[in-house]
């Protein structure tokens, strides 16, 4: 099984750059543009987590998921979203991270 890495990075960084873009412009507040990559990073999160508690429960029980929909691709093509929309989180709390470490 092999991940759609590109087809999921590519997209959602030229999303952060227009958007990052638009703020910086002032088109788009701070607040709107951090709300936006907010929503999509708890998103992204839920349903990660959400599969991967379906697949536990799945296997702890026996079960099987219906082969139309392969859970386990999805759970790691949501991952890869998930992180790589982390890394924009990263970079915009850096300054705040970077406190935590000192």
């Amino acid at each position: 099984m092999s991940y759609d890495l590109i087809l999921i990075a590519v997209p959602l960084i030229v999303a952060y750059i227009l958007s990052y873009a638009l703020y910086r412009k002032n088109v788009i507040n701070k607040d709107f543009h951090a709300k936006i990559w907010n929503i999509l990073i708890f998103l992204s999160f839920l349903v990660s987590v959400g599969m991967g508690i379906i697949m536990t429960v799945f296997m702890n029980f026996g079960l099987t998921v219906p082969s139309s929909f392969d859970l386990n691709y999805w759970h790691g093509e949501v991952g890869i979203a998930f992180f790589v929309i982390l890394l924009f989180h990263l970079h915009w709390n850096w300054s705040s991270f970077k406190r935590y470490f000192k």
